[in-house]
């Protein structure tokens, strides 16, 4: 009888305990919590139009509700669809958006006391587009003893639109700066319009290649007897020609270790797969960085594939 009444006893604490910690928890999660949530707006354009100027891009919800939702809600990525073709029904190129609270999914026990900015400034403007020249830009300088030739830009023209009022005044679109000091060694490099308005866009991608030549006034290095290398899928291949004699410009810096250029220079012959008889091939010389090729000999081999 008393182990039964000391059981009973026992298990009314444990319960006073557990009821105990239930309510603080409930009364914990039920507090009301401020807090602010930044959502992003997103914009559907008439086919017609493009912005004159940029809206808001994103709205902060200033929120109240219990704080068992405060995580939940704050981390979650939300965004605002602004159908621009059903608020703008009169096809205007200036008016409002108004930001209604209900937009936002909340909770039960949640509520919006206020949005920043309440109302988004809408300025549309008709698009356009245009074929203008690509602009070449430069930075640094080229190494001692050479030049630039027969620089080409391809494609040399892009088309750009957007609002009407930029692309009416716009007569070209310069590149990103090409480093003058990167260019020895190649013929050519990918360079990047540069926009000069955020409202302009491209109608294809940005990269534009950079096809030049350098001239160099004398070379200061020959290499005589460089073997060629052969790259293709079959061994039957018989050529009188095994090697090359290069004339190339070399940095001095790069002259004290003489010994160590020829080893890091490659020449290759590039075997079409399906070539069959005797083909004339263009030789390929694989140079590091700061080496500039003026010449080769020769410049192609005859090859017999079997």
């Amino acid at each position: 009888m008393k182990m039964r009444n000391r059981m009973k006893k026992h298990s009314l604490k444990f319960l006073s305990v557990f009821i105990s910690l239930f309510l603080w928890a409930y009364v914990l999660n039920s507090e009301k919590i401020r807090f602010e949530k930044t959502v992003t707006l997103e914009y559907i354009l008439p086919e017609d139009m493009i912005f004159a100027q940029k809206p808001h891009l994103d709205v902060t919800f200033m929120i109240e509700g219990p704080r068992a939702f405060v995580r939940t809600v704050s981390e979650r990525e939300d965004r605002l669809v602004i159908d621009l073709n059903r608020v703008n029904a009169k096809r205007e190129l200036a008016f409002y958006v108004d930001i209604n609270p209900a937009q936002l999914n909340l909770p039960f026990g949640m509520v919006v006391e206020k949005v920043l900015p309440r109302r988004i400034s809408i300025r549309l403007e008709r698009k356009a587009s245009k074929i203008v020249p690509v602009k070449l830009q430069f930075s640094g300088s080229l190494p001692d003893k050479l030049s630039l030739v027969k620089t080409e830009l391809s494609p040399s023209e892009i088309e750009v639109y957007g609002p009407r009022s930029v692309i009416a005044e716009l007569k070209e679109l310069p590149t990103r700066p090409i480093d003058l000091e990167t260019l020895a060694g190649l013929n050519s490099v990918p360079v990047e319009i540069a926009l000069t308005d955020e409202r302009l866009s491209l109608t294809s991608g940005r990269n534009v290649t950079f096809n030049y030549q350098l001239k160099a006034a004398s070379s200061n290095l020959t290499l005589k007897n460089l073997p060629i290398k052969f790259l293709t899928h079959t061994k039957k291949i018989e050529s009188n020609t095994k090697t090359v004699t290069l004339k190339l410009l070399v940095p001095e810096k790069v002259m004290k270790n003489r010994a160590n250029v020829s080893s890091t220079i490659q020449v290759w012959a590039d075997v079409p797969q399906d070539a069959r008889g005797k083909i004339e091939i263009p030789l390929k010389v694989v140079l590091p960085p700061s080496i500039h090729l003026l010449e080769i000999y020769p410049k192609t081999i005859i090859v017999n594939i079997q």
